[in-house]
């Protein structure tokens, strides 16, 4: 559960293209970017930055950097 609840999408307006780059990197669009809509720079450049590590055209697969990911978490204990 986090501290900060999110916000519905959309609830600050401009924020579209941020929300459609998590879904088209990530498939859906974490809870982390409902509630960093408070911060709309901090969104738009977590995105952009989101984009640049899940990008298809890299030389690392998708499916080893989610492999990663998911390592990286268990081994901090997040749950996410």
């Amino acid at each position: 559960m986090s501290r900060i609840e999110p916000l519905p999408m959309g609830s600050v307006p401009g924020l579209e293209e941020s929300f459609e780059r998590y879904r088209k990197s990530l498939g859906f669009v974490p809870n982390s970017a409902l509630i960093l809509q408070r911060k709309p720079a901090i969104l738009k450049a977590l995105a952009q930055l989101s984009s640049a590590i899940w990008a298809p055209d890299s030389e690392v697969s998708v499916g080893f950097k989610r492999l990663i990911a998911w390592m990286a978490s268990k081994a901090h204990g997040c749950n996410y």
